[in-house]
């Protein structure tokens, strides 16, 4: 799924979060992946008006720096963080409850 200039994908094992980065003339992209067994929250603030949405995870030894360099219409927030706006609600509630099955949470 891709939302406000990031992505998230889950593997059944693995969440991994990309970030685009201003860096040069083309920019690049940042990757963070951690295994649901590191996993220790998720927190997701569904969007509300004029706010994204925001699908937090707490992970361990994850780094909670925040992003300096978001690409043009980014969000500064952690790599274990992803952004999004309602029309994506739907599909990150889904999401979170196939994360939540393979953690073994109800």
């Amino acid at each position: 799924m891709h939302a406000r200039r990031r992505s998230i994908r889950f593997s059944g094992t693995e969440v991994t979060i990309s970030a685009a980065l201003k860096d040069g003339l083309f920019g690049t992209d940042r990757k963070h992946t951690f295994s649901v067994t590191k996993i220790k929250r998720i927190s997701n603030s569904e969007p509300g008006f004029s706010r994204p949405g925001r699908l937090t995870f707490v992970v361990d030894g994850a780094s909670t720096e925040v992003v300096k360099n978001p690409a043009s219409g980014g969000d500064q927030v952690d790599m274990n963080t992803f952004c999004y706006n309602s029309v994506d609600a739907g599909q990150v509630r889904k999401l979170v409850a196939e994360i939540k099955k393979a953690m073994g949470v109800t």
